[in-house]
């Protein structure tokens, strides 16, 4: 049996030394089809990423941004300009790493005369897939994406909502390691979303890796524990998501029941405050100052609602880093 030594890198806690596989790296990937009438290529420019196993990882941007095309490249269904990149270890298109990935596109199409279990049939036997491990799959998916008790109906008469879940049940019918998944919530209702994001949630502590392509930046930020940010072809952010929300060097304070007196206090000492209805925000460049200043607003008689580091929403890193419309 041939053994092959995945792409990693180390990381070290408690003075120890450990590997990371990587289900994804890229280096200097890219795909150009044209140049625009700047002679600036369109397409996708030098993307260098890596995504480690078991994480959910986000690829962000605006249409255009080179999203759509990334997808392509990793599943192999077109060819790089230049630059290379590899899937648990395998060059991209490597057919040893097909049956450890599942896809759903957006919109994706299924054949409108089948049910939930015949549609699921289909795509297992693609995978040489049969008999009763095939029907226990179908069962056991079903269950998970909530259309077991639908498991008769047609595609014809799905919503967009059982669309969506049986597209996530047939992309997971071969047990895959590596999920790419494209504006998985588009479309659905906010209760339909929030199962769908119990399912990744559930997938990632089965261990899978999961990757989502996506713009709604709501949606992708409880979900996500990396993202890269893409903008007309390149990169122009990534990081942990943890990373990328925290505003270095500043603390929030978050009070109400506060007095005009208190307000007043707090100024002297905040970088800057805030009034947004009946609470009180004040921000501080560092933990003493904003301890101190907690702690003379509790003895004033204030509520303390939130006291820690000051987090920006994925929407506003975002801006930040695309700078709106170009």
């Amino acid at each position: 049996m041939a053994i092959v030594k995945r792409p990693g890198k180390f990381a070290r806690a408690a003075g120890r030394c450990f590997a990371i596989s990587l289900a994804i790296n890229t280096e200097n990937l890219s795909k150009i089809y044209s140049r625009d009438a700047t002679g600036r290529p369109v397409g996708l420019i030098d993307l260098s990423l890596e995504v480690e196993e078991g994480q959910i990882f986000g690829l962000l941007g605006p249409n255009g941004s080179g999203k759509t095309t990334t997808l392509k490249l990793l599943l192999g269904l077109v060819f790089p300009t230049s630059g290379s990149g590899q899937i648990f270890g395998y060059p991209l298109g490597s057919n040893a790493t097909k049956e450890r990935i599942g896809f759903l596109p957006e919109g994706p199409y299924f054949y409108e005369h089948l049910n939930g279990i015949e549609l699921l049939s289909f795509y297992g036997t693609l995978f040489g897939m049969g008999g009763s491990r095939l029907e226990a799959r179908i069962e056991e998916l079903l269950h998970l994406v909530g259309m077991w008790d639908r498991r008769f109906i047609r595609v014809r008469d799905y919503s967009r909502g059982m669309r969506q879940r049986i597209g996530a049940a047939q992309a997971m019918i071969n047990d895959p390691d590596l999920l790419f998944l494209d504006e998985l919530t588009s479309g659905l209702d906010p209760i339909g979303a929030m199962e769908m994001h119990e399912l990744i949630m559930q997938l990632r502590d089965r261990g899978k890796t999961i990757f989502l392509c996506s713009h709604l930046l709501k949606d992708m930020e409880p979900l996500c524990d990396r993202v890269v940010i893409l903008d007309r072809g390149e990169m122009c952010q990534s990081g942990a998501v943890e990373d990328l929300l925290r505003v270095e060097n500043q603390c929030r304070l978050l009070l109400s029941n506060s007095s005009e007196e208190l307000h007043q206090k707090l100024q002297a000492s905040a970088q800057r405050t805030e009034v947004v209805g009946s609470h009180f925000e004040a921000y501080f460049t560092d933990q003493s100052a904003a301890l101190a200043a907690a702690q003379e607003a509790s003895a004033a008689g204030a509520v303390i609602e939130e006291l820690g580091p000051h987090h920006r929403t994925l929407e506003e890193v975002f801006i930040e880093a695309v700078g709106g419309e170009k």
